[in-house]
């Protein structure tokens, strides 16, 4: 099958950037910038990020299907790109910046003004996701062509995500106020990083548009007539492997996302970094899942898809594993109190109370400093799993291509209302209320780290398992169905007065399809 174009390969994999730039603020500093700088509480702040997932959860499988069905000589994918393109530029600069006249409002009456914007966004985002995921099956029908579109895709989202981050090092890192903590004066960084984000990915936005052509309804249908006949969205329901690649990609976006979301916070409040490193550690991470992704075709084709998955999912639980064990950059001992504290430019404040009956012990900068390690554990497995459920979702939908926005939408659904529950459940246990950060934080974002990803690495490996159980025995009753048709003997009577009778079929060794079928009387 011939390959497709570098430019247009390439001009596919740039048109999900601004999606991926937006996401890298959305999901690493939405709760760091509404909790620690806007100081909204944990609640509000974890509700906001409910209702963006929900709202996204809700509008994917619409839009997958309106997408399917759109009639468009531009191409229904790439109008709905473009559609959602527009949403995200006309709402995401206001997420990131202080509420406007909002000096005497209440709590609850800034939490509504960022959600308006939020669904806003979601919409957006959501129909740039949907559409771009869904013209993988229809550029290629190839599974290796598609492995690699999927890993170019990701190599993309991985390069616009570390951009962000080495944004936010420089600005955080020549902070004029030198501080190591956030606090409200950092609002400007937030702001101008969401204008930036607009900026870059608008022009690759253009590139994508540029540099990638879609089939017309009508040539696609004259190019594939074996599908002219558009079959219904509805039979996915009927098919076990749909839901099983839908938990599959539910429980690697888990892992990845929670990691992403509630890394920056283990970095400041159970390590006690310096905020600039609230930027390095996810770098670290996407940096090396990019390396990851550049392998990603070659160790497909030499293991397999599913067991590159299981290795993914090995590497993943090895940095939470890692995760559990690092040492902060100091901590609580039950020591007596004979000790002189040493200055910091860390805030202290949440040490306190344990300063009456213990002192703090500090650890060495190589000691905490290991945490690094993990991160590029985190960053080849989570990679390594996105990219490959990803595969096995085109893979799924194969030539079905009339319904494969649908497919994407459907599993996205399932990501996003599942990353939203959690991350609520997770901020309305957080227990510290409406403080930035107590006592407690500290060992409770280190379990969150830990458990939560940890548990949905483990979730996908039985669903892998189950998935391979269930494939070999419908092999195997497929292999003995044929052989059993293939040495079963066929009987057929006659009266005397018709010309045919009794035919039997041959040894096992000998196929029906090649009985010669002849009269028994001479006509």
């Amino acid at each position: 099958m011939r390959s497709l174009h570098w430019i247009r390969r390439y001009s596919y994999g740039v048109g999900h950037v601004m999606n991926d730039l937006c996401a890298a603020m959305w999901f690493s500093y939405l709760l760091v910038f509404y909790h620690g700088v806007l100081g909204i509480s944990n609640f509000s702040a974890g509700l906001i990020m409910l209702i963006g997932q929900v709202a996204d959860a809700m509008f994917t499988p619409f839009i997958g299907v309106a997408a399917d069905s759109t009639k468009s000589e531009y191409g229904p994918r790439k109008t709905w790109h473009l559609l959602g393109t527009f949403c995200v530029l006309i709402s995401f600069s206001f997420i990131f910046r202080e509420c406007i006249d909002c000096e005497n409002a209440s709590a609850w009456a800034i939490s509504l003004y960022y959600c308006c914007f939020v669904v806003v966004f979601q919409f957006g985002w959501a129909s740039v996701q949907i559409s771009h995921l869904s013209l993988i099956p229809q550029l290629t029908h190839d599974s290796l062509e598609q492995v690699s579109l999927n890993g170019l895709r990701y190599a993309f989202t991985i390069m616009s995500t570390i951009a962000v981050y080495i944004s936010m090092w420089l600005l955080l890192e020549f902070d004029k106020s030198k501080d190591g903590e956030l606090n409200a004066a950092d609002s400007p960084i937030f702001m101008e990083m969401g204008y930036s984000v607009l900026a870059v990915g608008a022009i690759f936005v253009l590139i994508f548009h540029l540099g990638v052509k879609e089939k017309s309804p009508a040539d696609a249908m004259r190019d594939e007539p074996a599908f002219k006949s558009k079959s219904s969205w509805r039979k996915w329901f009927k098919r076990l492997p749909f839901y099983q690649n839908a938990l599959i990609y539910m429980s690697s976006r888990l892992m990845v996302n929670i990691s992403q979301i509630y890394a920056p916070l283990y970095i400041l409040h159970s390590l006690h970094l310096h905020k600039r490193n609230i930027a390095i550690f996810p770098l670290v991470v996407y940096v090396s899942g990019f390396i990851t992704t550049l392998l990603m075709r070659k160790i497909n084709e030499r293991i397999g898809t599913r067991v590159t998955y299981l290795l993914g999912l090995v590497t993943f639980l090895g940095a939470c594993v890692w995760f559990h064990f690092q040492k902060p950059r100091y901590e609580c001992v039950d020591l007596p109190v004979d000790t002189t504290i040493p200055p910091t430019t860390h805030n202290i404040s949440i040490l306190e109370p344990c300063l009456a009956t213990q002192k703090i012990e500090y650890h060495s900068s190589l000691a905490v400093e290991s945490v690094f390690g993990a991160g590029v554990l985190l960053g080849m497995g989570g990679s390594t799993a996105l990219v490959t459920s990803l595969s096995m979702t085109s893979h799924l939908i194969g030539k079905e291509t009339d319904s494969g926005a649908f497919v994407y939408g459907a599993m996205s659904f399932m990501d996003k209302l599942s990353n939203g529950i959690a991350v609520q459940v997770i901020q309305t246990l957080h227990p510290c209320g409406h403080v930035v950060c107590c006592l407690a934080c500290e060992s409770y974002y280190r379990q969150i780290l830990v458990y939560v990803p940890g548990s949905a690495a483990c979730f996908a490996f039985l669903v892998l398992v189950w998935m391979v159980i269930r494939e070999r025995a419908d092999n195997a009753m497929a292999s003995g169905a044929e052989l059993q048709n293939d040495t079963e003997p066929i009987d057929i009577h006659f009266q005397r007065g018709n010309n045919y009778g009794t035919v039997t079929a041959p040894s096992p060794d000998k196929s029906i399809n090649s009985v010669e079928r002849r009269p028994l009387l001479d006509e």
